[in-house]
Formats: C-alpha cells, structure tokens, sequence
C-alpha cells in the first residue's frame, strides 16, 4: 500500500471517528444545551414583561399581557390580587386556555414549569404576575437531530472524501519528490542530489541522504583507485614473474647443458673438475638470485609500514662502519658529510634501500674515484664518479627489475639487476621522493625527506 493511499485511509478513520464521536455527543448535549438555553430566554422575557407592567394601571396590565401572548408562544401570564382572585385571564377564557394546555400537554411538550413575581400598579397596589412556559421535549429534539444525521452524514463523507484526498496528495508530494530524486541517485551522476526545503524532518531526511550519496561516490571513488593500484601491482606482479623466470631459466638450461657434456664426456667436457666448479659458480648466482627475488616479493607486506622515529646520522654511521674496509681494499675515496635530522620510516626496509644504493655506488664507482655521502635541508645525498654517467633512456629504465645498462649485461658485472628495483619499491611505499642523474662524471642519488608525507 503506497503512502498516499495511507495518509488517505488515515486522515479518513480519523476524521470520521471525530465526527461519528461528535455526532453522538451532540445527540445527547445538544437537548439539554437546547433546554437550558430556551428556559433562560424565556425568563429573560418573564423579566422583561414585569419591568413593563411595573407601574402600569390594572387594565393596561391586561391589555399589555393579552397582546404579548398574541405575539408569542410558549409563555402563557396570569394576574391575580392578592387575595388570589384571577384578574387575567379573564373567566370567559378559561376555556380556551384548557385545551391550549391540553395540546400542550402531549408527549412533544414535556418540558413545562412557570414563575410567580409581584408588581406594583400605579396606586401602589400589588399584584400577582405567574408566567407559565412550554416547549418542545428533548425526545422530540432528539428524534429531529436522528432524522438530520443521515443527511449530515453524507454531507461529511463528499467533504471529507474531498479534503482527505487534497491532504493525502498535498502531504506525500515532498516524499514523492524525494523518492523520484533517490531512484535518479542510482545512476551515481556527481551532479544530481536532492531537493532541501524547508526545516522540518523531510528536509533532514534529503540531507542525511545527499551526505550519505556523496560519501557514497567518495567511497567508489576510492574502491576505483584501489582496484586500479591493484591491478597494477598485480601486472607488476606478472611481469616480475614473466622477467623472473626468464633469469633463472637461462643459466639452469646451460648449467643442465653441462652436466649432460659431463656424464656423455663429450670433449671438453670430460674435464669434470673445471666445469663442476662453473656449474658451482651458476649455483651461486642463482642462489642470490633467489635471496634478492625473495626479499623482492617480500616488500608487499610494507603497504602500511610501521612508523619509527629515529636519527639519520645515527643511521648512516652504522651503516658506514661495514663499507670502511670494502672502500679501502678497492681504493675508492670517501667523503662523508652528515647533519643529523630526525625521520619517521621503518628504519629495517629504509637502511636495505640505502644499503643497496651504496653497493651500487661502490659497484660501478671507477678505480680511485669518490664516493660522497652528504645531508643537508631533510635529504640525503649519494654520490659516485663514474667513468660512464647513465642518462637519457637507459636513466628510466634502471628501476625495473633485472635491467641492466649496456655496458654490464652480465650479472658477474651487473649484479642481479633487483638492487635499484627494491630501492624504488620501498621508497615509494614510504611516499619519499628519490631522483637519480648525471652530474658532470658523477651519479647523484637524492632522497627528499621534506616532501615523505
């Protein structure tokens, strides 16, 4: 059942029970309120009539009294002395007021009852003045209001029909309009809301709802960017896989290649001490292929990394101490130069992707060049002398996994290509802006510190 059709049915029972309850109070106030009310015109009237004959002589007493009861009905006077002897109505008349009292005094005409007063004539003699009234019974009212109400009845019911329908339209038009408005919602438009007037609870109502619509578009808009970053992780994801299992299967395809030489002792092959320490070498290899792919893998679990506030240059110190003897044997120059500032990161993964930058730093500096490791305004500045500073395309790529630059394809020269790779994945997932260029024959990596939201 719709609203309307409520609010009609409603506002029906309820004015009809109103009406029918009124009805039926009237039924039985109404004769009484009648009674009362008809009794006190009367007396007025009595009153008023021995205000008049008050001072009037004898006769024009009668003349006075004969012509009001000509005029009206209901109120019948007599005047007697007081010795009792009647003077009005006179004894000729007597008669006809018996049968008036007789069809007076029927069943329609229960209601009776009279007042006796005195008045002064102009001789200052006192005479008895006795008012009699009749009027209808409350039967009879009654049986009148019954024969009214069929007919007030339907009256009510073509009103009321009327009104209801008017009200139930007129009250549901808001709710109609709203409903219209929210089923529009659906089609999840960023510029369709909902109409607010007025202060009452409906306009409350369209508030709570264009809130809720719009937290409700912030929230698929959220749920979209979601959805999108995981579906781009999960191509990185196939594409860390795809290039994952391209190197491993290179070196175990020459490594089986090997081996099958040594068990058929096929020329050179037959030299099982030299290529079982090569096949040992590719072991190797592999084997810290697999420790970099899993410390790879494992970088997913730093989506909400925990926060630890700590000192930069305590950091850095600890971490320089193992590179003093690996920068002396080498010959490569170091120049250190750190302010100290405090960050908030997780300080584990933060020292791995500063650590794997200085390998890579140590790695590809040139015999005899510097090494520079300097802080200043929240960043962190890694810089190496390089023979060949990287630029251009090859700069783009050197944060995918397993690149590597032209000159080191190998992974004997290269390494296993995951180092800068790891490096951009938990900068990124600690929002710290990082940028690596040329700068005349060095490399200089920048980690700004100012911008980590």
């Amino acid at each position: 059942m719709g609203l309307t059709r409520k609010h009609f049915l409603s506002f029906m029972a309820t004015i009809s029970i109103v009406v029918i309850f009124f009805l039926m109070i009237s039924y039985f106030t109404l004769p009484i309120y009648y009674n009362q009310s008809r009794k006190e015109v009367l007396r007025q009237e009595f009153n008023a009539v021995l205000k008049q004959l008050d001072g009037m002589p004898e006769k024009k007493m009668v003349t006075a009294l004969r012509k009001y009861e000509g005029q009206h009905q209901g109120l019948f006077f007599s005047l007697s002395n007081k010795k009792g002897r009647l003077i009005y109505p006179e004894q000729d008349r007597l008669d006809d007021y018996d049968i008036e009292s007789e069809s007076f005094s029927d069943s329609k005409y229960a209601e009776a009852g009279y007042w006796t007063e005195t008045v002064k004539t102009d001789v200052k003699d006192y005479l008895i003045v006795t008012g009699q009234y009749i009027f209808p019974s409350l039967t009879s009212i009654s049986q009148t209001l019954l024969t009214l109400y069929p007919f007030i009845i339907l009256l009510f019911m073509f009103l009321v029909f009327g009104a209801a329908f008017l009200y139930s339209r007129w009250s549901t038009r808001r709710i109609r309009q709203l409903s219209q408005e929210t089923r529009a919602l659906r089609q999840l438009d960023q510029n369709l809301t909902c109409t607010v007037t007025g202060q009452d609870e409906i306009s409350l109502l369209a508030q709570d709802i264009n809130a809720l619509y719009e937290s409700l578009l912030i929230s698929i808009k959220d749920l979209k960017r979601e959805n999108e970053l995981a579906l781009e992780r999960e191509k990185e994801k196939m594409n860390f896989l795809r290039m994952t299992s391209h190197e491993l299967k290179t070196p175990i395809t020459s490594m089986v290649g090997i081996v099958d030489g040594m068990i058929y002792q096929v020329g050179d092959f037959k030299n099982r001490d030299k290529y079982l320490l090569e096949c040992r070498t590719i072991l190797q290899e592999q084997s810290h292929l697999v420790h970099s792919i899993l410390e790879a893998s494992k970088l997913d679990l730093l989506l909400n990394p925990n926060q630890d506030e700590f000192s930069v240059r305590e950091m850095l110190d600890s971490l320089m101490a193992s590179y003093e003897t690996s920068m002396a044997l080498e010959d490569k120059e170091l120049v250190y130069d750190v302010e100290d500032f405090m960050i908030q990161a997780h300080r584990f993964y933060l020292e791995r992707a500063i650590r794997n930058i200085i390998d890579n730093a140590l790695h590809y500096t040139k015999p005899k060049g510097i090494i520079s490791i300097c802080t200043q305004n929240n960043q962190i500045k890694i810089s190496n002398q390089v023979d060949q500073p990287i630029d251009g395309e090859q700069l783009e790529h050197l944060f995918e996994p397993f690149y590597r630059p032209d000159f080191s394809r190998s992974r004997h020269d290269g390494g296993t290509g995951l180092g800068l790779y790891i490096v951009d994945q938990i900068l990124s997932k600690h929002n710290i802006n990082y940028s690596l260029k040329p700068r005349g024959d060095y490399m200089v990596f920048t980690l700004n510190f100012n911008q980590c939201d």
